[in-house]
């Protein structure tokens, strides 16, 4: 028998700040936020990356969010990227989030980004406005290597 196992393509790290956090609503469910931040993309590409991000945040710590961002490498090249997913509170000012991103530009050199999808995961600390992001390519699936069953 053959087991698939999934193999994830790092494509690119972001490490950036919030640097605006905007309360929108409250409701017996939750809140609405909208987080601002930018920092700096590495990888298949470099560059600087900023985004606005609309969450939902539940009252049980799990969210939902999405994400419109924009790239500029420091070829000059811009990248943009929208997506969404869903995240949890993992200590009182640490969180998880993980999900889905689609890529374009208009760039040559970077047209392989164009309608890529790749899933992010990452991490965010609220207290002091750093999040750490990884963005894989869509997982390849490859085959489990082969061990040979006893002999009965």
């Amino acid at each position: 028998m053959v087991f698939l196992m999934e193999k994830k393509e790092l494509l690119v790290e972001i490490k950036e700040k919030t640097n605006a956090i905007i309360i929108k609503e409250f409701n017996a469910d939750g809140a609405m936020l909208q987080y601002n931040s930018a920092g700096e993309v590495k990888g298949r590409y470099h560059g600087i990356h900023m985004e606005t991000v609309d969450v939902k945040l539940k009252m049980d710590g799990s969210n939902e969010w999405e994400v419109k961002a924009i790239e500029t490498t420091k070829e000059g090249d811009i990248i943009m990227m929208t997506g969404k997913g869903t995240g949890q509170q993992e200590k009182p000012m640490e969180g998880t989030i993980m999900g889905e991103v689609t890529c374009m530009t208009n760039s040559p050199r970077l047209s392989w980004l164009n309608n890529s999808k790749g899933s992010i995961e990452g991490m965010i600390d609220q207290k002091s406005g750093d999040i750490n992001l990884r963005i894989y390519a869509a997982p390849i699936k490859e085959a489990a290597p082969q061990v040979a069953a006893p002999m009965m």
